[in-house]
């Protein structure tokens, strides 16, 4: 259900009916004012929150890329050498789907449905690198 109407005429009568419409008026105007500044100051967070899961996300790609293996002996066993390239190639599709939504956000800040387009293939990326990892270690 929506507001009453404010009928201009009856802004001269100066009715009770039109101050308690008017009252109603003002009570929404206020309550929709303080949703917008918290959806501000949320929205503010978030982009915040963003940026650091960005440099987050590049920091853990390049500690997955620097990684090695201390081999036992002379040389890395079949499961070292699979396990570390499996750590490398998840570093590249990281920064891969990193460099992706950053290219996103500069290209096409005000399009919301491209961010859901790229939550959907961070996501399907991720669980294609878990299978394959898992096939790969044969869990």
């Amino acid at each position: 259900m929506g507001l009453p109407t404010l009928e201009f005429s009856d802004s001269y009568l100066d009715s009770p009916d039109f101050r308690e419409r008017l009252q109603c008026h003002e009570i929404e105007l206020e309550r929709t004012n303080k949703f917008i500044k918290e959806l501000l100051k949320d929205g503010s967070l978030l982009i915040g929150a963003l940026r650091n899961l960005s440099m987050a996300v590049q920091k853990f790609s390049q500690s997955l890329q620097d990684f090695q293996f201390e081999c036992i002996g002379d040389a890395e066993t079949d499961d070292e050498i699979s396990i570390a390239q499996s750590l490398k190639e998840f570093a590249r599709l990281l920064i891969a789907v990193e460099e992706e939504r950053r290219r996103l956000e500069c290209e096409c800040p005000r399009r919301p449905e491209d961010s859901r387009v790229l939550s959907y293939l961070m996501v399907g990326t991720i669980f294609q690198f878990s299978a394959r990892t898992a096939n790969s270690l044969d869990c």
